[in-house]
């Protein structure tokens, strides 16, 4: 259930059961995404970031030098889950921040929400549900997963969709001050099939934005 919700319908790669779309977007990622080529492409992205990790964990230290102990504590799991947020953030929409930030580098409200909201999803991911076995009993929602996993996707869908649909508009009027891919978003957009159509739609846009999302929040964390 939860990876319907994650990929709008199985529209994505990764949690599409096999099949046409499957292979369209399997050829996609392989090819276009997490390629040796791709990551290397996005290797400063990620090193920004990792920059960017340690100007925060100084600044902390900074603010509290006059501690008792003479160092500082760090919630261990804030940092790495956040860390993970902003590298993925700077290889999918090439941003750090959905809203205005920290100028000492840390995660503002609406980065802890959405890497919260990403975490809760993947939580839910392949978990079981009586209603993947019984379908005539979703609509009861008895665990109460499709619930949480609906929120959680709602408050994800609330920061990409905006920046998705303003880039593909982009793309589209040819307002883009670049002409060339700047991040994986940029990518997918820019891709065209044999008659030079775009190659992926809106929905399978903003659905594969999401998986890659997940699957390399996965990636980090095992």
């Amino acid at each position: 259930m939860a990876t319907e919700y994650l990929s709008r319908g199985f529209l994505a790669s990764i949690v599409t059961p096999w099949g046409d779309q499957w292979k369209k977007m399997r050829r996609v990622v392989t090819s276009e995404m997490v390629s040796h080529a791709r990551l290397k492409w996005l290797l400063v992205k990620r090193n920004e970031e990792a920059n960017n990790l340690v100007f925060y964990l100084h600044n902390q230290c900074k603010c509290n030098k006059n501690s008792v102990s003479g160092g500082e504590v760090f919630n261990l799991r804030l940092i790495t889950r956040q860390f993970g947020g902003n590298v993925i953030r700077r290889m999918i929409f090439n941003k750090r921040y959905f809203g205005e930030g920290r100028k000492d580098g840390g995660p503002g409200t609406e980065e802890i929400e959405h890497v919260d909201a990403a975490f809760k999803v993947l939580s839910y991911v392949y978990a079981f549900g009586i209603q993947d076995y019984l379908p005539y009993l979703r609509w009861l929602d008895l665990d109460g997963h499709e619930k949480i996993v609906r929120r959680a996707m709602g408050v994800v869908n609330k920061y990409h969709d905006p920046i998705i649909e303003e880039r593909i508009r982009q793309w589209s009027n040819g307002t883009m001050k670049k002409k060339e891919p700047e991040d994986l978003l940029d990518v997918l957009i820019s891709l065209k099939d044999k008659n030079g159509n775009p190659l992926l739609s809106t929905e399978e846009i903003k659905a594969q934005a999401v998986v890659i999302q997940i699957y390399l929040l996965l990636k980090f964390y095992t």
